[in-house]
């Protein structure tokens, strides 16, 4: 009997310490849950993935990336953008949120990835180290800073090589092709995305875009890059330049000032021999408009606030007399500019 009760008792101890062992192994992150989800197992070529949806609280915490910085030889990824990712969880945390486009990861061996084909899932231990992020670690990281948890589309890779790896991670980013920021301004009014500042430089493009008489009337594209055209990137560009100067004019004065400016502009470019099309190159476009301040305070020192083409003409017929016409197609917008100041106050010296 008294045999029977310490057997009993040594049991009791050793489970007590394999249970102390198990949970300092736990604490310590060597031995992890498995975590399973319903996958859809794809083969494309000679890879093959699973397509999956992960908790956005899952996905941060067993994710990584390598740098080229931190990892030279064999890092590849960018370094993070935190201003990006904070844009990211903000976004999320706002409750209209969405963001379906799926983050790309590979399996490392320490994760051990196992595929149920009967049941249709994955499972995997959960490690800081289980996944290394190919494509989307701004949006895993906003995910890990926002305080709304979602589920998140997600396609794990199993089985590549670190070769294979760098391989795909230029695959994906020189193959998929971002959305041009001149189509993402066009649509921002039907989305009701707008600012103040935005929407004065839309209407603006579009009187110019729209009006027969505007010097840039058919050298406008406002929703692609279109050659020997302004688009509406350079046009938002420029204009943003001489902002502050606008704010007390309605769009239609602000298009009809800058159409006599730009029309002078272009007048005095074709007296001197000067091909027109020069103001149709966005570095020159940009150095021009924001000249525009100089010659502006010029004409309302000697006419008032009457900017005509007549009037634009007087004070920058002698600029345009002295200057090189071919010296406006820089590649520098901040030196076409200082050249046309410094001729302008006449403190330029050969």
């Amino acid at each position: 009997m008294q045999k029977k009760l310490v057997c009993n008792t040594l049991k009791v101890q050793w489970r007590t310490a394999k249970l102390l062992i198990f949970a300092q192994n736990l604490t310590m992150g060597t031995i992890m849950a498995k975590e399973s989800y319903s996958a859809v197992l794809i083969t494309q070529g000679e890879h093959r993935f699973y397509q999956l949806a992960m908790p956005s609280d899952v996905l941060s915490s067993c994710t990584f990336v390598s740098t080229r910085d931190e990892d030279p030889d064999k890092g590849f990824q960018r370094l993070l953008d935190k201003k990006r990712a904070k844009e990211i969880a903000t976004y999320i945390d706002s409750g209209h949120g969405t963001i379906p486009t799926s983050i790309i990861l590979s399996a490392q061996e320490i994760c051990g990835l196992e595929y149920d084909s009967r049941n249709k899932t994955i499972s995997f231990e959960v490690l800081s180290g289980s996944f290394l992020i190919l494509d989307g670690q701004h949006r895993v990281f906003g995910f890990k800073l926002a305080e709304t948890k979602i589920r998140v589309p997600v396609i794990i890779y199993d089985g590549l090589s670190r070769r294979d790896e760098s391989r795909l991670f230029i695959d994906i980013n020189s193959k998929q092709r971002g959305v041009p920021s001149e189509l993402l301004l066009d649509i921002k009014k039907q989305a009701d995305y707008e600012n103040s500042e935005e929407q004065l430089f839309r209407e603006v493009f579009d009187k110019m875009n729209g009006d027969p008489n505007s010097p840039l009337f058919g050298r406008l594209s406002p929703s692609k890059r279109v050659k020997s055209k302004i688009s509406r990137v350079t046009f938002n560009a420029a204009l943003k330049s001489i902002y502050p100067a606008l704010t007390s004019r309605t769009p239609g004065e602000i298009q009809e000032i800058l159409s006599e400016y730009l029309a002078s502009v272009r007048d005095q470019i074709i007296r001197n021999g000067g091909d027109e099309n020069i103001l149709l190159n966005s570095i020159t476009f940009r150095a021009i408009v924001s000249f525009f301040i100089h010659a502006a305070r010029r004409v309302k020192d000697r006419f008032g606030p009457e900017y005509t083409i007549d009037n634009f003409d007087v004070v920058l017929g002698p600029l345009f007399d002295n200057i090189q016409i071919a010296k406006l197609s820089g590649t520098s917008q901040s030196k076409i500019l200082d050249y046309l100041e410094k001729h302008f106050k006449g403190e330029f010296q050969l």
